[in-house]
């Protein structure tokens, strides 16, 4: 009697506890958010293209880095800019090395980068190409889908469960240490 009284004790405190250490997290080292940026902006034959055509603008040979709070690329731009004429481009070539900076974000399950600058740019006159291309294109192409990728754990995890995320809300997204870490809440049905 004493027994299943602490038991029911014991399950009520538990029960009653805050939520907030029911919080799980998935941390991305560098290398995974280079491949995060590489499949998800440099997707054509490895670049960016800000502008296509005859003339033309893009971004190659990325190189991500995580700190201060924000996810750095490092890019070649190059371009050919001015009037389309038949086949040609009647304008100016340009090529620099520029520096992007992005603040990761949650918006609903998924993560994204927000706040998106142009830190450096070698060539200033390229600066404003950047800012008019750029800015727009990366919010919706690189993200992170948290839920998917929970998903896709428990799949490959091996148990005979099927298991199915039912409910998924991120606490909290952070760059710190050289990582991105993402702190979430989920709810699991498992058949």
């Amino acid at each position: 009697m004493k027994t299943s009284l602490l038991l029911s004790a014991l399950a009520a405190t538990l029960l009653s506890a805050p939520l907030a250490g029911r919080c799980a997290e998935i941390v991305l080292e560098q290398s995974a958010v280079q491949t995060l940026v590489m499949e998800g902006l440099f997707k054509d034959n490895g670049r960016l293209y800000l502008q296509k055509g005859v003339c033309f603008a893009y971004l190659d040979s990325p190189q991500v880095a995580l700190q201060n709070g924000r996810v750095i690329i490092r890019a070649h731009l190059s371009s050919r800019l001015g009037v389309p004429s038949g086949r040609e481009c009647v304008g100016v070539s340009l090529a620099s090395g520029a520096t992007m900076s992005a603040v990761p974000a949650a918006q609903g399950q998924v993560v994204r980068l927000t706040d998106i600058r142009v830190d450096e740019v070698e060539d200033p006159n390229t600066r404003n190409l950047l800012n008019l291309g750029l800015t727009p294109a990366v919010p919706g192409t690189v993200e992170f889908d948290v839920k998917k990728a929970v998903e896709d754990m428990l799949k490959g995890s091996g148990s005979r469960l099927q298991a199915e995320v039912q409910m998924l809300k991120i606490d909290a997204v952070q760059v710190k240490e050289n990582r991105l870490s993402i702190s979430f809440d989920f709810k699991l049905a498992g058949r």
